[in-house]
């Protein structure tokens, strides 16, 4: 690879990285012990499973000063009540409609048959990357609009961001790096959950269940969970979790009830083990 095409990766791989890090909140050694607000009634397990379902984002758990993420249910994706816009075509600024959502999604898969067919998704299903979420982007020269849709390939762990034109239905854009990770998504979240229950340290999450509510954790579908990227720092910490691997902290709470504190636990997804913070 000569110099200038080195020059040019690095460029794309900085801009993405800016385009997370401005807004997303990632969880850094010890830092999970600040205070933290957990809309847990927002979008996701407890609140709006509409939301969710088209974006595949669960609200991020943020920092009382945090700003907010554009990988979350944004209003450019779904409305201030968290309610589906329809299926026709939305206008000018407009929040994306379902139906664009629905189409931008597979627009963006079609016209890319490596990601579409060997890409990996965050169950280990192959030739489908993960589906984070869909926004309103900036539109084309024209002025017509166009969908920025975010995927993880967890096949070669790369994050994808892919620009659809909503007029013509054409990828105006594509962009990917390694090493960016945005907030999880609900269903990462989830799946984060089932990898946790499953290792040996399930059976403290397990405990303290049964210590809060006099019953057995069976399924994972009990309780309500929130993810947040977690990148180490120094040496602490599982050793891919530099921003290689897709790692996630979780925040967990018996539906309709307490908290049960998981903040000690980080879920490497692309390895799928789970891990106990020093």
């Amino acid at each position: 690879m000569n110099e200038r095409v080195r020059e040019r990766v690095g460029e794309r791989r900085t801009a993405l990285r800016r385009l997370v890090a401005g807004t997303a909140v990632a969880v850094v050694g010890t830092a999970a012990m600040v205070a933290v607000t957990l809309p847990m009634n927002a979008a996701g397990d407890e609140g709006d499973e509409g939301a969710a379902a088209r974006t595949g984002v669960a609200p991020s758990a943020t920092a009382a000063s945090a700003p907010s993420s554009p990988y979350a249910s944004s209003p450019a994706a779904v409305n201030g009540n968290g309610e589906g816009n329809g299926t026709g075509s939305g206008t000018g600024v407009d929040p994306l409609t379902d139906g664009e959502i629905d189409r931008a999604r597979q627009a963006a898969l079609t016209g890319d048959r490596t990601l579409r067919t060997t890409s990996e998704d965050v169950r280990g299903q192959d030739g489908t990357p993960q589906f984070l979420t869909a926004d309103l982007g900036e539109g084309t020269g024209d002025g017509a609009r166009s969908a920025d849709v975010f995927f993880y390939d967890y096949r070669d762990d790369r994050f994808v961001k892919k620009t659809v034109d909503l007029g013509t239905g054409r990828v105006v854009r594509t962009e990917s790096a390694s090493g960016v990770q945005p907030p999880p998504s609900g269903e990462e979240a989830r799946e984060a959950l089932k990898v946790l229950l499953a290792s040996p340290l399930g059976d403290g999450v397990r405990q303290d269940f049964e210590a809060a509510t006099g019953r057995s954790l069976v399924i994972g579908g009990q309780l309500a969970v929130q993810g947040l990227v977690y990148e180490k720092r120094g040496t602490a910490g599982p050793a891919d979790c530099d921003g290689a691997h897709r790692c996630v902290r979780l925040f967990t709470r018996v539906k309709g009830g307490p908290w049960i504190d998981t903040r000690q636990f980080v879920v490497d997804l692309s390895a799928r083990t789970a891990h106990r913070l020093p």
